[in-house]
């Protein structure tokens, strides 16, 4: 591949985490208490501070490490 085939990935990949974002913060719908990635309950105190949460803490802390990453060093 050339740097403009390369730089068109990128944006690309880029495009669609940004519209996944975008998607993820206009959810409305309130939380069903169990968690999206590992089907454990949430916690109450979360739940409490945050009614829309889709994850439980830990999983919560792995996805921000992994976008936190994502950011520093592109998707992989």
């Amino acid at each position: 591949m050339d740097d403009i085939d390369l730089a068109a990935e990128r944006t690309d990949m880029l495009n669609a985490a940004a519209i996944q974002a975008v998607l993820e913060r206009t959810e409305s719908v309130l939380s069903t208490g169990i968690c999206r990635a590992c089907n454990e309950e949430i916690e109450a105190e979360r739940l409490a501070a945050n009614p829309y949460a889709k994850h439980c803490r830990d999983c919560a802390d792995e996805a921000e490490t992994r976008a936190r990453m994502a950011r520093r060093c592109g998707p992989r």
